[in-house]
């Protein structure tokens, strides 16, 4: 399971690769020594994995390019939505969400809320 995983970076492509069921890993996962190989291979999956992304979002790939049914060259694409990711990740002060909402000179914001009950007016002296 474990070398499956390390190839697919997918439980569930890995558990089918071992020829496993998904919940004999979960149950692996309680034995110690089991569950310190798998986090470090799950380590090295996820470098692997950010490695392919900059790689997608920075030097791209190519597609192929169809012409009446016959391949006529090739179109390199980017993935934007990768580098964004990627850089909202490694300068998040600059790229991050930005979800602070502050008064003046980054003091609280004060709110007042105010109920005002009014009479309903009788419908007969309108007319």
């Amino acid at each position: 399971m474990i070398n499956a995983y390390a190839e697919t970076c997918n439980i569930v492509a890995a558990c089918k690769k071992a020829g496993i069921a998904r919940m004999t890993h979960y149950r692996w996962l309680k034995r110690p020594r089991y569950a310190a190989v798998f986090e470090k291979t799950k380590r090295l999956a996820a470098d692997y994995l950010e490695s392919e992304a900059v790689t997608r979002a920075t030097k791209g790939w190519l597609e192929p390019v169809y012409y009446q049914g016959s391949k006529c060259g090739a179109v390199r694409r980017f993935d934007g939505g990768l580098m964004q990711f990627l850089l909202r990740g490694m300068m998040p002060e600059r790229y991050g969400s930005k979800t602070e909402i502050s008064g003046p000179a980054g003091e609280p914001i004060q709110a007042k809320i105010e109920v005002v009950f009014v009479r309903p007016q009788d419908p007969q002296s309108d007319v």
